[in-house]
């Protein structure tokens, strides 16, 4: 009489987090993600790096870091001294 091989103990399978990133550059860090979607609800007045910085809940500096790498993506934009976001079709096309 054949004995059933003993199976793996289950594991607990971890829930996949929701994209936060925009889909114009998914290779976007969470962080990142979150102050872009800060610039685009700050709307289209834009928004001082302090303004930024306090929607996001980050230090000023930090938010300049991800301003600046939206900015490399195409998808935040520097006018004097706010920032804006760019939409994502316009991202993708130039």
């Amino acid at each position: 009489c054949g004995a059933a091989a003993p199976q793996p103990a289950a594991r607990p399978s971890a829930a996949p987090h929701p994209a936060v990133a925009p889909s114009a550059a998914p290779d976007l860090g969470r962080h990142a993600a979150r102050t872009w979607e800060s610039l685009r609800e700050l709307g289209a007045a834009g928004a001082s790096l302090d303004e930024l910085a306090a929607a996001a809940g980050y230090q000023a500096r930090t938010v300049l870091k991800h301003v600046t790498g939206l900015a490399g993506h195409g998808l935040a934009e520097l006018r004097d001294d706010r920032w804006y976001a760019r939409d994502t079709a316009d991202a993708l096309t130039g």
